[in-house]
């Protein structure tokens, strides 16, 4: 394998456990008890002695069970997972901040890493001198440090705050002054974890200029985000931790599905069933020819207590399209089917470039529509209705089904789940286009003598 040809980062097997102890006082005085027995000259039933009480006292917690996985040049992954998952965990053993139990990380490249706020600060520094000294640690020489110091002022846009100790600085303006630091060293590998979360809207589309920038120039990512539409915008493949465990490594978007489906709050009850079946609407019902024929790539997840059979897309006048002018009505019908009685459903579907950038989505639940109930063996028809005011390009369609509301539109348990089940092109015409960007703002401009 050439040079060129080798991974940036390679993790073999990476995995890390922690020893939990019943008190404080074990933490202290039962390591000082094994090493003592293994002390030579100790009789073996001392130290089988010493070896039981301490295995009485502590318990193994596995905090991140094997994981494996390359990064090559210009590539990006994510890793997606709740909090207590195991993800910062793996980027310190990848950063090299901690220690694995088991396997290696092997690292080619200049790399840089944001992780926790404010690491690799002296907060008695100024924002300038920190800057230095980051750069310093990572082996670029002071003159070429101090050639760049205005590019990092610039990106940080901190003002005069770059003289003042950083002990001084808001958490948004610390994440500023670490991350254009890290600009400095030109990194073949960057790694960020959430540390970004706590910059300003502004600040975040400016990084996400800076990654894409830079991946096409062919740095690569490894981007752990709670910001799954960063993670579906910014990172081709992402991995999906849970409780420690890798559970899914593939494309991004399927990522995020195999998200939603772990997460789908089981904590919550199901809803009861009606009292009653109730017969299926001859209107709903879906020929078994037109059942489930889903695009290729598409993703499923969900428990399918419910699921969608069958999904057509219709302009205004009800015939099949997939190209609509900009504007023009876009129909969605969708046939959801259940295997048992199930009330509170809620429906959405979501619109997405296909960079994988989420341009709208919608549940009945944020548009404050009534759920609906169904019983097993009926087919209810579900319509999904929006305008096509967007960009020259080609559109996926996400459709969802679920259980109640979690109180921010989402559901509390998701049955189905289809990831780009369908997509659809918007033009502008023979002319040139009306607009530049992913949505259309109905814009004015206008234009005054002084």
């Amino acid at each position: 394998m050439t040079p060129a040809a080798e991974p940036l980062l390679a993790v073999h097997d990476v995995a890390k456990a922690y020893r939990l102890w019943r008190t404080p006082s074990d933490r202290l005085t039962m390591p000082l008890l094994a090493r003592a027995a293994a002390l030579p000259g100790v009789p073996g039933a001392w130290r089988g002695a010493a070896d039981r009480m301490v295995g009485r006292r502590a318990r193994e917690f596995q905090a991140l069970h094997p994981v494996s996985f390359t990064i090559g040049r210009g590539e990006s992954l994510g890793i997606i997972g709740r909090n207590g998952a195991g993800k910062s965990t793996l980027l310190q053993i990848i950063a090299s901040t901690l220690a694995p139990t088991s396997g290696h990380v092997e690292r080619q490249g200049r790399v840089a890493a944001l992780l926790e706020l404010g690491s690799g600060f002296n907060f008695e520094f100024t924002g300038r001198e920190n800057v230095l000294l980051n750069a310093a640690l990572q082996g670029v020489p002071r003159a070429e440090a101090e050639a760049a110091l205005a590019a990092v002022e610039a990106f940080a846009a901190i003002g005069d705050f770059i003289d003042q100790p950083v002990k001084t600085y808001s958490s948004g303006m610390m994440v500023r002054l670490a991350f254009a630091a890290q600009t400095i060293v030109d990194p073949e590998l960057f790694i960020v974890d959430e540390a970004l979360a706590v910059g300003d809207v502004f600040f975040q589309a400016q990084c996400a200029r800076f990654f894409k920038e830079r991946l096409a120039a062919g740095m690569s990512l490894l981007l752990v985000s709670h910001d799954l539409p960063s993670i579906k915008a910014l990172c081709r493949n992402a991995i999906v931790l849970h409780e420690g465990r890798p559970v899914f490594h593939g494309p991004s978007a399927e990522a995020v599905s195999v998200f939603h489906a772990l997460h789908s709050s089981p904590e919550h009850p199901r809803p009861a069933a009606p009292a009653a079946p109730q017969a299926p609407a001859a209107s709903s019902t879906l020929p078994a020819a037109e059942r489930r024929q889903w695009r290729a790539g598409t993703s499923e997840s969900g428990s399918r207590q419910a699921e969608v059979v069958g999904l057509k897309l219709l302009d205004e006048s009800g015939r099949p399209a997939t190209v609509f002018g900009v504007g023009e009505r876009v129909i969605c019908d969708c046939w959801i089917e259940a295997r048992e009685p199930l009330a509170e459903l809620q429906f959405s579907f979501e619109i997405s470039t296909r960079h994988n950038f989420v341009a709208f989505g919608v549940s009945s639940a944020h548009l404050e529509i009534p759920t609906s109930t169904i019983t097993p063996g009926e087919c209810l028809r579900v319509r999904f209705e929006w305008s096509a005011h967007l960009g020259v390009g080609e559109y996926l369609v996400d459709i969802g089904v679920g259980l109640g509301d979690r109180g921010d539109g989402a559901p509390r348990a998701l049955l189905h789940r289809l990831g780009h089940v369908a997509s659809f092109t918007v033009h502008h015409g023979p002319f040139k286009p009306r607009f530049f960007g992913v949505s259309d703002l109905e814009p004015s401009i206008q234009v005054n003598a002084s």
